[in-house]
């Protein structure tokens, strides 16, 4: 997570850095990302990207979690539920351009920053919203009775993860395939495993 230093920053640094950022990984493979090219484009100095982040992957998963953030915001505030919502929102009414070019590259990260955003702090904030939905779904008699909302919680978050690697695995790329095969999992597997029939 970010530094509180960069949360103190006037709106038009931290833009610009984000944009800069933005504009980096999108260009470039994450591995040959540099502090160097992004400090550069985002004119600060090394030295201030050290006070800000604590290296590459905080900054490009702080960007991620936020575009991910703004996505489950407006999805929940259409429907009232994120994860009982099978009518999802195209990213074009939601990010702007460089944002849905940056969120592009998270299929192309490696394994091990992927394993920072789904089992480290980055999942915890994220799917809050998650958590609290499950709260609300078990207070409300929704959920089976045996439904353990802490397991349930730490089931959803890796399981995102194991179905990225089965995309990479299988190289499956259309973006129509992806978020079928993802809806399919949550919709018939998931929620029907926690949710009582009625």
């Amino acid at each position: 997570m970010p530094k509180q230093t960069f949360f103190n920053l006037p709106y038009d640094k931290k833009e610009k850095i984000t944009l800069a950022a933005y504009e980096i990984f999108t260009n470039e493979e994450y591995e040959k990302v540099s502090i160097r090219s992004i400090t550069g484009k985002a004119e600060i100095s090394i030295g201030s990207f050290y006070k800000y982040f604590d290296d590459k992957d905080d900054l490009y998963l702080y960007l991620l979690s936020n575009i991910e953030k703004k996505i489950y915001a407006k999805e929940k505030e259409k429907t009232g539920y994120f994860l009982m919502n099978s009518e999802v929102i195209p990213i074009e009414e939601i990010c702007t351009p460089e944002e849905i070019e940056f969120n592009r590259t998270w299929y192309r990260a490696p394994i091990e920053v992927m394993m920072k955003f789904y089992f480290g702090k980055y999942s915890k904030e994220l799917n809050s919203n998650v958590m609290d939905e499950l709260v609300e779904l078990k207070n409300s008699g929704k959920l089976k009775d045996s439904v353990d909302i802490d397991f349930i919680f730490h089931i959803y978050a890796t399981s995102m993860f194991n179905i990225l690697i089965y995309f990479r695995d299988n190289n499956i790329t259309d973006v129509n395939e992806k978020l079928k095969m993802k809806i399919n999992y949550y919709t018939e597997l998931f929620l029907k495993g926690i949710l009582k029939t009625e």
